[in-house]
């Protein structure tokens, strides 16, 4: 359990919120721009994990080092982080939840993000910078606490008092392992290094890489078919499956990914889904170097179909 040293740690810090609609988003010109970047690269960042994950400690340490350059960093505990008072020497990794409305839309956004905390302008305060996150994709209970708190309680420092326990020790994160940390990592380390930015609704495709999959396998994580199985078939299915995706497709479970991802010289192609609310994010990331080749944004269209595999396929097909 998180003690109350860390809900007092959490709880003084202002949220600030930068609306994203990609998997894994940055703010490199920004920080830039504010000086925070320098200042980041002068930290050691602090990552923090589900209780859960301290199991695979080891294979959490791989991941991270395979992939974060920027800055030293150390895996540390939740309940640890109250013992670094000096919080100008760190950056840290922590999971996180708020709802934002958006024309009338109300979505829930669960992220694990990279804080940087400074001193403020105002006296015994301090400043907090988000300079990148992931989104997640949570189970049906943690997005009904989200909510349920949400419309609650009024405050940000009330709402993350009530569902840090939660995040921390019964949530589960569909979209999360070491081998897939790894990419997301990758992300946010070279877009701050390269001082770029990467929000609002970003699509992509590689020309060069994305064709491989012609003749590669494309690598899907097992708890994509077990969504997709689970669905009732729509009146569309059968026209989106009209053509469907003829290219090789391996369903693989967390641990086989990871390893195929964390190994030496690893050169696979993996597909990530990602549930946020009423939108959906679908992304593939080369292990060879751990980049996104391909991403695709749907709004307000949750569940994974035939469709998103068949997308894949005639970008592929545009290319060749």
């Amino acid at each position: 359990m998180i003690n109350n040293k860390l809900w007092l740690l959490f709880a003084s810090l202002t949220f600030v919120t930068a609306a994203s609609n990609a998997q894994v988003s940055y703010f490199g010109e920004e920080a830039l721009s504010s000086k925070k970047l320098e200042t980041l690269k002068k930290t050691t960042t602090l990552f923090t994990l589900q209780y859960a994950d301290y199991a695979e400690l080891e294979k959490f340490n791989e991941a991270i080092k395979r992939t974060w350059t920027i800055t030293p960093f150390k895996i540390i505990k939740p309940e640890e982080l109250s013992d670094y008072n000096k919080l100008a020497e760190y950056s840290f990794f922590y999971f996180d939840a708020y709802t934002e409305k958006v024309n009338g839309i109300s979505n829930i956004n669960v992220i694990y993000e990279l804080k940087l905390v400074t001193p403020s302008k105002k006296p015994k305060e301090k400043e907090e910078t988000i300079l990148g996150f992931v989104n997640l994709f949570p189970d049906v209970y943690t997005s009904l606490i989200v909510k349920e708190q949400s419309d609650q309680f009024e405050t940000r420092k009330a709402l993350k008092a009530k569902i840090l326990n939660v995040l921390y020790n019964n949530s589960k994160f569909v979209n999360w392992s070491p081998g897939l940390l790894a990419g997301y990592l990758k992300q946010i380390n070279d877009g701050l290094l390269q001082n770029e930015s990467r929000a609002l609704d970003f699509q992509f495709y590689n020309k060069v890489r994305l064709p491989d999959l012609a003749d590669e396998p494309l690598y899907v994580p097992e708890y994509v078919r077990q969504i997709f199985s689970s669905q009732k078939p729509k009146p569309t299915d059968s026209v989106a499956s009209a053509e469907p995706y003829s290219y090789k497709l391996k369903f693989v479970s967390y641990k086989d990914l990871d390893s195929l991802i964390l190994k030496k010289d690893a050169n696979i192609k993996y597909l990530v889904y990602t549930q946020r609310s009423l939108d959906k994010i679908i992304s593939i990331y080369d292990s060879k170097d751990d980049k996104i080749i391909y991403q695709r944004f749907s709004f307000q269209i949750p569940d994974f179909a035939m469709e998103d595999l068949n997308n894949i396929k005639t970008v592929i097909k545009s290319i060749k």
